[in-house]
């Protein structure tokens, strides 16, 4: 019930806004809001795909990697069973906390080096979000706009032509590519 009521209230405040803006554009100087899906933008833009092409395969090796590695001290840990019955209990108590401390260390790496890839998507999109900065102000001085709105919630009211990720992501794909040639990777 307080949905519809939500709902209903944004539905009418939006038709409001409309009618308001269309009378106060007659009578004031263009203070037009875009609004553009960085989202969009990071997934649909040739360079963003090819950031997460990057990320995803460096992704796979690390997952390669880790498997193997588990493999291994798999491996390892049957070796160590096998030995228990003819182990005298000191030694393989030895030789078991050396396995312990081996396999936590690889553990550790492991997520050190997952931590980093993250890390390092996480710079390649603020490096790619610095670049956008010229192509946004293009697109805001071309539509007459003053202000450009990040769309993060999906229950955002935006007219289609305030909406300018389309137009965004051609002229990214036109300016940066892929981002490769780019000097600021």
């Amino acid at each position: 019930m307080l949905r519809r009521i939500f709902w209903q209230t944004l539905v009418t405040i939006a038709i409001s806004v409309m009618v308001a803006t269309s009378a106060f554009a007659q009578s004031t100087p263009n203070t037009q809001v875009l609004v553009v899906d960085l989202d969009r933008v990071f997934t649909e833009t040739v360079y963003g795909q090819r950031l997460q092409s990057d990320f995803r395969e460096a992704e796979r090796a690390l997952g390669n990697d880790f498997n193997r590695i588990a493999g291994e001290l798999i491996a390892e840990e049957k070796q160590l069973r096998d030995l228990r019955p003819e182990t005298q209990p000191d030694e393989f108590r030895e030789m078991a906390e050396a396995f312990d401390a081996k396999s936590t260390k690889l553990r550790l790496e492991q997520s050190e080096r997952r931590n980093k890839l993250n890390q390092d998507l996480q710079l390649a999109r603020e490096n790619l979000l610095r670049q956008l900065g010229p192509i946004f102000s293009q697109l805001m001085q071309e539509s007459g706009a003053s202000i450009l709105i990040q769309k993060d919630d999906q229950r955002m009211i935006v007219f289609p032509q305030a909406d300018i990720t389309q137009s965004a992501i051609a002229l990214i794909d036109q300016r940066l590519g892929d981002g490769i040639a780019t000097p600021e990777n």
